[in-house]
């Protein structure tokens, strides 16, 4: 818990250099007493730390509205637009062009540890979706992407190199007032030939999270944080438990997703990279460094992630299975 009250201290002493949007609350850091460590040897590399940058180091990944609505004047042969909300959210009104691809369609409970669909499955939706190899895809939803995040995430983990998120989705879009379309929308002239990669990258199971995992040895020293919790506050703390027992993996920094965020709840943008980056610092992050991030069940996380990327990180990890598998076996050592 010490490690936990010094980054609420501290992030409520910067918040106001760290983040300037007025609406700004990010969660707050937050460590238990314990945690994992990394092991030694080749995976223990002290990180360099880097000075904030003025641009996302991965850009490309992040779509702006007025990119977009450029590009969709300009009828790109290779865009391909993905809705991830439900169907009903989709015929309320969706952006000329896009298909729709629910994010719940990408978990598999039945396929553990990842709980993805298997390559073939994700060939499949991918293909009906019109994706191919060389597609620019930029998905959106209403849900300030963590929705759009999953269905990123998928992609990236299955190898596609050119997916982006809609920044402030379809909620920014309409309150700038551009066009949304009605109905169901039409399919893809062509079926995408995309293929998924056979080994998932970006992602790590139950049995590769101790290498992310450290404890503290010397009192008043504080290691790097190493593995990220992108839940709300209460869940980490095991007061809103969503698994047989509550809490946090050991030495897990408690760093919700939408800290990130900046916006009105439904158009959320993300924040410049020098507030992330402070942000990140806040809750012991050291740019380059190797780090995992979790959930309930990969969707957050997936969001948080992808921040990472967007900020250059080349060494993150999503461990989907989340608080679902964690909170749920016997064998585990839980905080709270």
């Amino acid at each position: 818990m010490l490690r936990a009250l010094v980054c609420y201290f501290l992030l409520g002493v910067c918040a106001a250099c760290a983040v300037k949007a007025a609406d700004a609350k990010p969660a707050i850091p937050a460590h238990g007493k314990d945690a994992v460590a990394p092991a030694p040897g080749k995976d223990a590399v002290a990180p360099t730390e880097l000075p904030a940058p003025k641009e996302f180091p991965r850009a490309e990944a992040l779509a702006s509205s007025a990119a977009l609505a450029e590009e969709m004047r300009q009828a790109a042969g290779n865009l391909v637009l993905l809705d991830a909300r439900s169907g009903a959210a989709f015929e309320a009104g969706h952006l000329a062009g896009a298909y729709n691809l629910e994010s719940d369609a990408l978990q598999d409970p039945q396929r553990p540890p990842y709980f993805m669909p298997a390559p073939e499955v994700i060939q499949n939706l991918f293909a009906a979706a019109g994706i191919h190899a060389a597609s620019h895809v930029v998905i959106y939803d209403e849900d300030d992407a963590r929705l759009a995040a999953r269905v990123w995430f998928t992609l990236h983990a299955y190898g596609h190199g050119h997916a982006a998120i809609l920044d402030g989705g379809v909620g920014k879009w309409r309150a700038e007032g551009r066009p949304l379309v009605e109905g169901r929308g039409a399919a893809p002239v062509q079926r995408g030939n995309f293929t998924p990669l056979p080994a998932l990258r970006g992602v790590c199971t139950f049995a590769e999270l101790p290498q992310f995992q450290t404890r503290v040895h010397t009192l008043g020293s504080l290691p790097p944080t190493t593995l990220l919790d992108a839940r709300t506050l209460p869940e980490y703390m095991g007061e809103d438990a969503r698994a047989k027992a509550g809490g946090h993996i050991p030495g897990a920094a408690n760093l919700e997703w939408r800290a990130l965020l900046t916006g009105k709840e439904g158009a959320r943008v993300w924040r410049s990279p020098p507030e992330i980056h402070a942000i990140l610092r806040l809750a012991g992050v050291e740019s380059g460094q190797k780090i995992a991030v979790y959930d309930q069940a990969g969707g957050r996380s997936a969001h948080l992630y992808f921040t990472l990327w967007l900020m250059g990180f080349p060494s993150a990890f999503n461990y989907v299975a989340g608080w679902r598998e964690y909170g749920n076996r016997e064998d585990v050592e839980i905080e709270k």
